[in-house]
C-alpha cells in the first residue's frame, strides 16, 4: 500500500469520526436548548416583555428574552439598595426585614435566571462546536476523495 493511499484512508477514518463526534455535540446541544426553554416556559415568567408578546402568551423562554429578565431583575433588586451590603449597612441579615427578604428573594430570582442565560449560551456553544467538528468532517473525507484519486492515478 503506498503512503497516499494510507494518508487517505486515516484521512476519511477522521472525517468519519468528525462527523460522528460533530452529529453528537449538535444533537446534545440541541436536546439541551430545547430542554431550557421548555423548563422556563413551564415557569411562565413574563418580566421584561412587552404587554403585547403577554398577551400573545409568550414567556421568557429564550437566551435574549432571559438576559432581558435577568437585566430587569439586576435593576429592580439595585432600586432597593445598590449592593448587598448597602442594604445590611453594616449589620447582619434580617430574615424578619421586609426589604432584607425582598432583597435576598431578588437574588435567588436573578442568580436562576443568569443561570437559564448561561445555560443557552453553553448549549449553544456545544451546537456552534458541533457545526464545526461536523464541517471539519466533511473537508476531511473531501480530502480523502481526492487523496485516493490521487493514489489511483499514481498507481496508474
Amino acid at each position: 500500500m503506498n503512503s497516499i493511499k494510507t494518508a487517505a484512508i486515516i484521512v476519511l477514518l477522521l472525517g468519519i469520526v468528525g462527523l460522528g463526534v460533530g452529529g453528537a455535540f449538535a444533537g446534545v446541544g440541541f436536546a439541551k436548548n430545547n430542554q431550557i426553554t421548555t423548563y422556563l416556559s413551564a415557569e411562565k415568567v413574563t418580566l421584561g416583555l412587552s404587554d403585547a408578546d403577554i398577551a400573545k402568551g409568550k414567556v421568557v423562554d429564550s437566551l435574549t428574552t432571559a438576559q432581558n429578565a435577568a437585566q430587569m431583575l439586576t435593576k429592580h433588586r439595585q432600586s432597593l439598595a445598590p449592593t448587598y451590603n448597602d442594604l445590611l449597612g453594616g449589620k447582619p441579615f434580617d430574615p424578619t426585614n421586609v426589604k432584607d427578604a425582598t432583597y435576598a428573594q431578588a437574588m435567588n430570582l436573578q442568580t436562576n435566571i443568569y443561570t437559564a442565560v448561561l445555560a443557552f449560551g453553553l448549549a449553544q456553544s456545544i451546537m456552534a462546536n458541533g457545526a464545526f467538528m461536523l464541517a471539519t468532517g466533511v473537508a476531511f473525507i473531501v480530502v480523502a476523495m481526492v487523496l485516493f484519486r490521487l493514489a489511483k492515478k499514481e498507481t496508474a
